[in-house]
This record gives structure tokens, C-alpha cells and sequence, in this order.
């Protein structure tokens, strides 16, 4: 059976941008960054204009290295419709992203919470027991932040928007854009991860995943 090959070499018509992605290093035009130094990505497609009116699709891909370094892949389509070119090169684009990139994070934070230790996204901070989440008292309105548990914890998606609420008590939630946040993306692939054979709870209880 072939293997599947997920490298990336294009030049986006819209934007004019050189891209190449392989198992080695992601480049945007010169600027080069290798899979093993990325820290960090987060992507997405907004419609521009009014709500019910749409004129076009913008697509962005942002990639971070552990020093700092960001690469930005952006390009927009001149309509709104399914399955346009642009979709097919986003497309083409993120699955060389997943398979070079986005997996290894999934697995890099899956063995930081196996090791009992904790990363942060956005405003929260994720352990092997939950997320701290940071919320108003009904008393003198004080700010306080504390850990929520995985069994007391649901998640959603919408409109690009990852909410990660307690079940409990409405007043602790966080929200991540997977636009704008950090590894929001990664962060998303994971709880559906942890949702399934029971591993957030295997997790609480100290076992490894």
C-alpha cells in the first residue's frame, strides 16, 4: 500500500506566497522555521464583511518557534461559496500542518500531563487534573481562580470559539479563539482526545494516557 505524502509546495495565487511544508521545516517565502523548534500554531477562515452579506473568505495559518520566530500564511478568496480554489489550497496546506506539526503538539502535551506537570493557553493554565479557571465571586465581586476538575467540565465549539465551562457552577468558564489563541486548535483536538475510553478520568486518578 502507498504511503500518503503530505508535503506542501505551492505558490498561492492570491497572495504570491512560496510555501513549503515537509517533515524537516515549514517556509513561508525565505522565512524557514524547522517542525522540532514549533511551539505554537492556531488558524482559521473568517468571512469578511456583514453578517448576512458576505463578500469573502480570509484564511490565515500562523506558526510559532520556541524563540519567538512567527510565520504567517494569509491569503482571501473574492467570493463566498463552497469548495473554491482557495478551500482546496487551504486544505492542502493544513494537512501537511497536521501531519508535520499539529500531531507532535497533541502528543507533546499529552506527555506534559502524563508527567503530572501543567501548559497554559490563553488565560488558563491545563493539568492532569483539570483547568484553573478564573471567575467573579457573588460576594464583593473578587476575582479568584480555581481548579476545576475533568468530571465537572464540558466543552463546545462555536463560530470558532473553544468554551470550556464547569458544569457546576456557570460563573467559572474560559474561552479560546481558535483564530486568535495560541494552540487553542491543539487544545481542541485533544479534549475530543480525552473524551474518548475514559482518559480524563483515567488522568485524575494519576494513571497515563
Amino acid at each position: 500500500m502507498q504511503q500518503h505524502n503530505f508535503d506542501v509546495d505551492i505558490v498561492i495565487p492570491s497572495s504570491k506566497q512560496k510555501v513549503k511544508i515537509n517533515k524537516e521545516f515549514i517556509e513561508v517565502n525565505q522565512s524557514t522555521i524547522a517542525c522540532a523548534d514549533v511551539s505554537a500554531i492556531r488558524y482559521g477562515v473568517s468571512l469578511i464583511g456583514s453578517a448576512k452579506k458576505p463578500e469573502r473568505k480570509e484564511y490565515t495559518i500562523d506558526v510559532q518557534a520556541k524563540d519567538g520566530k512567527n510565520i504567517s500564511i494569509k491569503f482571501s478568496s473574492s467570493k463566498v461559496e463552497e469548495l473554491l480554489e482557495e478551500d482546496h489550497t487551504y486544505y492542502y496546506i493544513m494537512s501537511g500542518l497536521w501531519q508535520y506539526v499539529k500531531k507532535y503538539l497533541v502528543s507533546h502535551f499529552i506527555e506534559i500531563l502524563n508527567a503530572g506537570e501543567t501548559f497554559d493557553i490563553g488565560t488558563t493554565t491545563v493539568s492532569n487534573q483539570g483547568f484553573m479557571m478564573t471567575y467573579k465571586t457573588w460576594f464583593w465581586g473578587k476575582i479568584k481562580t480555581e481548579l476545576v476538575h475533568w468530571n465537572d467540565i464540558k466543552y463546545y465549539l462555536d463560530k470558532g470559539i473553544l468554551h470550556v465551562d464547569s458544569i457546576s457552577d456557570k460563573r467559572k468558564k474560559v474561552k479560546l479563539s481558535l483564530h486568535h489563541d495560541w494552540n487553542a486548535v491543539v487544545l481542541n483536538t485533544l479534549m475530543h482526545y480525552l473524551w474518548q475510553d475514559h482518559r480524563k478520568e483515567k488522568l485524575a486518578k494519576g494513571e497515563k494516557i
